[in-house]
């Protein structure tokens, strides 16, 4: 099948594009018949459903325009090889609602866009991308609002991939944190405070880790330091004797600031079985809290063959 250029696009309308998007949901229909596909799109074509390219040298040439578009293929690669199919956002005249800032939907190898509705939206950044942790949070609320996972894929330079779900925790725990014989460390000579605690305490400050410290206790979590996880805290739901530490919590000030350091948190923190999460101060003005996480393993989108 063979796909050609015209008016700017790459298009197939050979009598099987039909089985093409009913098996793959490969591109977006046009109308009188026939497939539009995104740069990316054309690449997976050729290389996992065997379409000839609108000429030969076609993804060298587009390679050197498009600096993005190489990972943006292999992205979509590591998504589609297990099975899902991707509606690529970048199409016009989409049928469905999405958040800002999502690149695709994906839906589960056993549904359909014709069907069913999206089971996720993704985004996908470099590893040494910055991270905008507000935008992030809006963008996480806004998918959770759609009934969809928040799923965000990570690539490297060499072109490796890693998947990671973001979203909206609700940490709470049993202790009762208004008694002030709970806040602090009991050593051997004396009691001893945090700086964060000592301004909780003396009410003389009202900064971000004041707020955030005393909302993690409005919850009801016993709060120690999470120095030797590499973060600002980790809470405790129960009596620290009785019960390992779920959380580790950083605020936005000690948050991570590329994807480098954030997959680095989250797989930390699931090997230890705990609970990465960024305290942020949302809309409404109250603490929310965005959870970094490794998916299950079914979700794990990856990719084997580098390019």
């Amino acid at each position: 099948m063979l796909m050609e250029e015209r008016d700017g696009s790459v298009i197939i309308t050979e009598a099987h594009w039909q089985r093409l998007w009913e098996k793959s949901a490969i591109g977006q229909r046009i109308q009188g018949g026939g497939l539009r596909l995104q740069p990316e799109e054309v690449i997976y074509s050729h290389v996992h459903r065997h379409q000839t390219l609108p000429y030969d040298k076609w993804i060298s040439d587009q390679i050197l325009k498009d600096d993005t578009l190489l990972n943006r293929y292999i992205i979509l690669e590591s998504l589609r090889v297990p099975g899902n199919l991707i509606v690529i956002l970048n199409h016009d005249g989409i049928n469905w609602d999405y958040s800002d800032n999502s690149w695709a939907l994906r839906w589960h190898k056993e549904k359909h866009p014709d069907k069913d509705q999206p089971t996720s939206e993704i985004r996908w950044h470099h590893a040494l991308e910055s991270i905008d942790t507000i935008e992030l949070y809006s963008w996480c609320k806004s998918v959770t609002q759609r009934g969809r996972i928040p799923e965000i894929l990570v690539i490297d330079d060499e072109g490796s991939v890693v998947t990671y779900e973001i979203s909206i925790a609700n940490p709470t725990g049993n202790i009762d944190m208004s008694d002030l014989d709970n806040i602090g460390v009991n050593t051997t000579f004396t009691k001893r405070y945090s700086d964060v605690e000592k301004d909780l305490i003396s009410g003389h400050s009202n900064n971000e880790l004041t707020t955030v410290l005393d909302d993690l206790h409005h919850r009801g979590l016993y709060i120690r330091s999470g120095f030797k996880y590499g973060t600002r805290w980790r809470g405790y739901e129960d009596e620290i004797t009785s019960s390992h530490a779920p959380w580790l919590i950083d605020s936005l000030q000690d948050s991570p600031q590329n994807w480098t350091d954030a997959c680095l948190n989250a797989r930390l923190a699931a090997g230890v079985n705990k609970r990465y999460i960024v305290a942020v101060l949302s809309e409404e003005d109250d603490i929310k809290y965005l959870e970094y996480r490794r998916p299950p393993s079914d979700r794990r989108w990856t990719n084997l063959e580098k390019h």
